[in-house]
């Protein structure tokens, strides 16, 4: 479904040549209860509710900029439901939402107010989505400040805000050794030699240093050492 602008091209209200903007229809919205559809010749144009609706009349000329006027406070309307249906999946970063917003055509001005709109409500705030993607990274699926600072600059996270997130307590050699504990079973058996070179090969693909790697490769042996007894 596309949430964007029903208009080809937007009316020009300084264009002394576009054709009067005469309404030739006027549906009430059956879904959307309260809502109207205005057709302007014979195309539909944007949607009010149906209270400024009853105050229009079919065959009537509207003036091209109150035309512009109204496109683009229902565009404002749809950018913002979108918004609203976007962030009910998963939180999101700004640049996150603008990106899928400008993917559904919505115009620039229309998706920087919903977004002025989001953070003034405090549903989208970048720290906020920053930690608890970090967060759920460690504690679901383990990774190295490398690829976490990949992921989040990805997302249009600004830098600065990534490197302070990840500086305040972040247990990479924790993270690591939680890691290797899920995949080791499946080198049990192995000669020590080849087991530790599996397990930093695996580690370093999941972005983490060779100093936090070879912490974390060493507790885990000491651990099963430990176990062994």
């Amino acid at each position: 479904m596309n949430d964007g602008s029903p208009w080809d091209e937007r009316p020009d209200s300084e264009d002394p040549t576009a054709p009067p903007k005469k309404i030739t229809r006027i549906r009430y919205d059956e879904k959307r209860p309260g809502n109207a559809e205005i057709f302007l010749n014979g195309k539909k144009a944007f949607s009010i509710n149906a209270f400024d609706a009853a105050l229009l009349e079919q065959g009537s000329v509207m003036d091209p900029a109150e035309v512009n006027k109204r496109a683009l406070e229902d565009e404002k309307q749809r950018c913002w439901a979108s918004v609203l249906r976007l962030l009910g999946v998963r939180s999101r970063s700004r640049m996150e939402l603008k990106r899928r917003l400008l993917d559904k055509k919505f115009s620039e001005e229309a998706t920087e107010s919903a977004l002025t709109r989001a953070e003034k409500a405090d549903f989208i705030n970048d720290e906020t989505f920053a930690r608890e993607w970090i967060d759920a990274r460690l504690r679901n699926q383990p990774k190295g400040r490398y690829l976490l600072k990949q992921e989040l600059r990805l997302k249009g996270v600004e830098e600065d805000l990534i490197d302070r997130l990840l500086e305040e307590g972040i247990d990479e050699t924790a993270a690591a050794l939680t890691l290797l504990r899920k995949k080791a079973w499946k080198w049990k058996g192995l000669d020590d030699p080849v087991f530790r070179q599996k397990a930093y090969a695996f580690l370093a693909g999941k972005g983490f240093t060779f100093d936090i790697t070879q912490e974390a490769v060493l507790g885990f042996i000491e651990e099963r050492e430990a176990e062994q007894g």
